[in-house]
């Protein structure tokens, strides 16, 4: 059964295709977590749960962007479950402002450290922290995009993901606008 292939998806698929032979530090693909801004990380499921690191990290907060987690952190460790597939279509705009919200809310405790996971740590996760860093950061998404990869090369949101972090960040650009109209009041 032939499947239909949309341009976007073929040219996702290409970008992959060459981001996992490109000739590149093999440290780039080993599982490990990556230090996005203080305090924030983005990794892959198989460091996600990892007690070892984790206790290393000092993890007080895991975001596990999966549809469903199957691991069961301490009670210690406080956990958020984002449950989308990395696939174009999925909605993950539907999560986003809960799951910034709940990294703000983590990060403003005093020693907090925030592990945000999907399976390979490359889409789903890169998006909630490109989504996190543009609403508290006020970063733009091509900006966010830049600080993700400066600290994990792999960061790649899917196409899906990618438009649909264009339309959360207008959307916030807007929040702030309204804000700031409003406390001018």
């Amino acid at each position: 059964m032939l499947r239909s292939v949309t341009l976007d998806t073929y040219f996702h698929r290409a970008a992959l295709r060459n981001i996992c032979t490109q000739r590149s530090p093999v440290d780039d693909f080993l599982p490990q977590a990556s230090e996005i801004i203080p305090g924030l990380y983005v990794t892959d499921l198989y460091t996600a749960t990892s007690p070892a690191t984790l206790q290393q990290l000092g993890i007080t907060h895991v975001v596990s962007v999966v549809r469903r987690p199957r691991h069961r952190y301490p009670p210690s460790i406080a956990h958020l479950c984002v449950p989308v597939e990395d696939k174009s279509e999925e909605s993950l705009l539907a999560y986003l402002d809960d799951a910034v919200r709940w990294i703000a809310h983590a990060r403003a405790q005093a020693g907090s450290r925030v592990l945000v996971h999907c399976v390979w740590g490359m889409s789903r996760s890169a998006s909630v922290v490109a989504a996190f860093l543009i609403s508290t950061l006020r970063l733009s998404l091509d900006d966010a995009l830049r600080v993700l990869r400066a600290r994990r090369r792999v960061a790649r949101p899917n196409p899906g993901f990618a438009a649909q972090l264009r339309i959360y960040e207008r959307v916030a650009r807007l929040r702030e606008r309204a804000e700031l109209l409003h406390s001018q009041r």
